[in-house]
This record gives structure tokens, C-alpha cells and sequence, in this order.
């Protein structure tokens, strides 16, 4: 049954999100950030970690944006390392089905633990991105 999405995360946040100008990454990036807008707006908080760990990867890569014109240096103190590292294993869980992952088990607080990853994919990318400065 069909059900309204919840907040994903709090109202700050979600402003922080929806209000970064993405012009400055490559166009594949760029496209991928505005998914990821797009689903925290509709409460789809796998959706959100997916898009944040693949939003990294492809910052990291695509020649257009950043990786292109940043000092490889600038990415090694971007972020913080912890949630970089937290982001991909939450990520392979999701999509490899790497064993029982908390949120994925059909537990009753499911949809709380889920948006919580959610809002830290989303504070991960973001955190990021600002270290950047692009």
C-alpha cells in the first residue's frame, strides 16, 4: 500500500540540499545531484544513499567537473574520511546484499533508521563538496 513519504531529514538539511548549486560539477554529477534532490523531496532514503555514494565516486572521475581542474591533493582532505568510508559500505550493503544490514531486515523502525542514513548521505555528500570548494 501506498503511503506519503516521510521527512528525511531535518528542515536545515534539507534546505542545505536543496539550495547548492551544482553548476560547478560535471554535467553526469550534476544529473546525479539533482536525482538525489529529487528523491530526498519524495522520502526515498535508499535512493539517497545510492545517489550520495555515486555522486563521490563520479566526482572523483569525471574529467568536466572538479577532477578536472582541482589538485588531486584537494580531494585527499575533503570530506571526512569516516562517513566517506561509512557511505560506500552502506551503499554496497544496499546494492551487493552484503549480509543482514540494519533498515533492510523488515524491522519495525525501518523507515527511522532508513531516513537517518538518508540525512547522513545527504550531510556526507554536502561536507564534501564545501571541502572542495569548487
Amino acid at each position: 500500500m501506498w503511503r506519503a513519504p516521510t521527512a528525511l531529514m531535518p528542515p536545515p538539511l534539507q534546505h542545505r540540499l536543496m539550495a547548492f548549486n551544482s553548476t560547478d560539477l560535471g554535467p553526469h554529477a550534476a544529473a546525479l545531484f539533482k536525482d538525489m534532490q529529487n528523491a530526498a523531496a519524495a522520502g526515498l532514503a535508499l535512493s539517497v544513499i545510492v545517489l550520495g555514494a555515486a555522486i563521490i565516486d563520479v566526482i572523483h572521475h569525471e574529467q568536466a567537473g572538479p577532477a578536472g581542474y582541482l589538485d588531486g591533493a584537494a580531494f585527499v582532505y575533503a570530506g571526512k574520511k569516516g562517513d566517506l568510508g561509512w557511505l560506500r559500505g552502506r551503499r554496497n550493503h544496499i546494492l551487493h546484499h552484503e549480509g543482514p544490514s540494519d533498515g533492510l531486515m523488515g524491522e519495525a523502525d525501518a523507515e527511522i533508521w532508513l531516513a537517518a542514513d538518508a540525512a547522513r548521505a545527504v550531510s556526507t555528500v554536502l561536507d564534501f563538496l564545501d571541502d572542495l570548494t569548487i
